[in-house]
């Protein structure tokens, strides 16, 4: 099964921002997280789902 489009948000909710408001050492991640949608817009995710074969292989049994 290939992955859904994923859609995050774009603004970082206010947990996100008492998180990375102090946050000195790891800024990287924090800007990840800051152009996380621009980075996986929808065009790159469906060239991501490419590389995904359709099997069943880990999907739950039908029993």
């Amino acid at each position: 099964m290939r992955p859904l489009i994923w859609e995050p948000p774009i603004e970082l909710s206010s947990k996100e921002e008492k998180v990375a408001k102090p946050i000195r050492k790891a800024k990287l991640f924090v800007f990840l997280r800051q152009v996380r949608h621009e980075l996986f817009d929808p065009d790159f995710q469906r060239e991501l789902a490419t590389v995904f074969k359709d099997s069943s292989v880990g999907l739950p049994s039908p029993y």
